[in-house]
């Protein structure tokens, strides 16, 4: 007669292990510089590695036939689904409207630089044709043929550059905040994915420049009343590593100018 295992044989072991295993994959993750969100997912692999042991030592159903399976079956597709919808629920959620829109941005943007590129291209062989004749001349001079040196025309050549200077600050903090895709997170105007954060239609009249400045590139500074406790849906600590100072600047000018107060924007709770 086979001995069944209790529970606790089914389970002990293997959560210890997974428990150990999964402090390692986030600490170990962590000290070696992984966002949280690939922490988590690493540690989410122990996790799915304990329950895929566990199912595997528990003891066989017994035989369904008939009405019993096809039940059956139902009771598992609808777990299966269930857990699918949840799974996706937890993960961010996309506008297409936003993600087409930034596409487009950034195909145009791709554009301009290829034509900005051609553009420097033709300037660099011009410059380089014009010093060609110029070292030409200056030899005609040391070899004493005369040439006036007033008489060589070097001629006026500009080098384009990228310039931001003349874009609007708010235009910009716009395409800053579609680039770095905030609206997955948030709301303006209705607009925007699943709500993890806070709607953001009134922040210009809750905090100040340096304010938000300082939650942009540490989330942990201040919290949103309501979101103190959230630690899955926390704000990303990316953006310190890939935004510029040029480019905060002008996001924190842009959420200044939304204050619409019809809008319930949560409060900050700013640490003492």
């Amino acid at each position: 007669m086979n001995h069944r295992k209790s529970w606790f044989q089914i389970i002990f072991w293997k959560l210890v292990i997974a428990g150990a295993a999964g402090a390692a994959l986030f600490f170990g993750s962590g000290a070696a510089g992984f966002p949280m969100v690939y922490r988590m997912a690493f540690t989410g692999y122990a996790v799915l590695g304990f329950i895929v042991y566990v199912v595997l030592d528990l003891p066989p159903m017994k035989p369904l036939t008939g009405w019993q399976a096809g039940v059956g079956i139902l009771v598992f597709y609808l777990m299966l689904s269930g857990g699918y919808i949840v799974a996706g629920n937890m993960l961010p959620q996309f506008e297409p409207e936003i993600e087409i829109e930034g596409i487009a941005r950034k195909t145009e943007m791709y554009k301009r630089d290829d034509v900005h590129d051609q553009t420097l291209l033709a300037q660099t062989r011009e410059l380089a044709d014009k010093a060609d004749k110029i070292m030409a001349r200056l030899n005609q001079i040391e070899s004493g043929e005369g040439v006036n040196v007033a008489d060589i025309n070097v001629g006026k050549v500009s080098i384009a550059s990228r310039d931001y200077s003349n874009m609007d600050p708010v235009e910009h903090g716009k395409l800053v905040y579609q680039d770095q895709e905030c609206g997955n997170c948030h709301k303006v105007g209705g607009r925007g994915g699943k709500k993890r954060g806070p709607k953001l239609d009134n922040i210009g009249n809750l905090a100040n420049k340096e304010q938000l400045k300082e939650k942009i590139f540490n989330p942990d500074a201040w919290h949103a009343e309501g979101f103190e406790e959230r630690t899955k849906d926390k704000m990303p600590e990316k953006y310190k590593d890939v935004m510029s100072d040029e480019d905060l600047e002008a996001l924190v000018t842009y959420l200044l100018t939304l204050k619409d107060t019809s809008v319930d924007t949560p409060k900050p709770k700013f640490k003492k």
